[in-house]
């Protein structure tokens, strides 16, 4: 029930999102969905011995790939469904820690704190980077490989 509960949040949170930049009502869903399936491989990740940084990772993976996938075959741009998709996994919390230990004089925790997050954010861009450009590069190449054959018969 409780895991129920956590991805209709998700969707919320991803839906909220959306309306925020006006995302067209149409892809809402579509973008929420993004969202959700990001979020929950990177609770899978965790469950099964991942770290935090390797889930945001692979959460980040599944956000290029599906928003690529959706913007080809809704024929919208990829960013509608990267923006909702990628804030669920948005380290805020570790931010917010990191901010509380600076202002406390827990400096050492504080950057520790700081580095967890910088490197999450990283691995979140990264992964979005990765995956789109890998799906980019496919794409291009299958339509390039049907088009060369083309030409030859």
């Amino acid at each position: 029930m409780i895991v129920v509960l956590k991805f209709a949040a998700v969707f919320l949170i991803s839906a909220s999102i959306g309306i925020l930049y006006r995302i067209p009502r149409s892809l809402l869903v579509y973008a929420s969905i993004v969202g959700m399936a990001a979020w929950g491989i990177t609770a899978l990740t965790k469950e099964y011995g991942g770290g935090l940084i390797m889930a945001n990772f692979f959460g980040s993976v599944i956000v290029g790939l599906a928003a690529e996938t959706l913007a080809r075959y809704l024929k919208k741009p990829a960013a509608i469904f990267i923006i909702p998709g990628f804030i669920p996994l948005v380290p805020g919390g570790e931010a917010y820690t990191t901010m509380l230990y600076m202002v406390e004089g827990r400096y050492v925790e504080g950057v520790s704190m700081f580095m967890r997050t910088v490197l999450t954010a990283g691995a979140i861009a990264f992964g979005i980077f990765i995956s789109s450009t890998i799906y980019r590069l496919f794409i291009n190449y299958i339509t390039e490989s049907k088009l060369h054959n083309v030409g030859k018969n």
